[in-house]
């Protein structure tokens, strides 16, 4: 199970629908051990909304009715936070801190 599960704020995941899944999976993992946070821009923008487990895990195209699932099937894609600043998409880091 994970123990942090952290859920991309930024100005593109928003609109598609992160704040929902991020009340979804605070609902979903409350009673357990498991931190949902919401978080700056992970550098992934044309792929959300976003989600990061255990800070090695993303998830991409995330959607409410199977992120779950996802999460517990492991099922989310390798990442390192800033391991190639060249490909990270920093137009839509609005909190600037990447």
């Amino acid at each position: 199970m994970p123990k942090k599960i952290e859920v991309c704020c930024g100005s593109t995941c928003l609109p598609r629908g992160s704040e929902k899944i991020f009340d979804y999976l605070q609902d979903e993992y409350k009673d357990t051990d498991v931190a949902v946070h919401m978080c700056s821009c992970l550098g992934r923008c044309k792929k959300g909304p976003n989600i990061l487990v255990d800070e090695t895990k993303v998830y991409h195209y995330s959607k409410l009715r199977t992120i779950k699932d996802r999460i517990e099937n492991n099922e989310g894609i390798d990442y390192t936070r800033y391991d190639d600043e060249d490909k990270l998409d920093l137009g839509n880091d609005f909190l600037g801190d990447l």
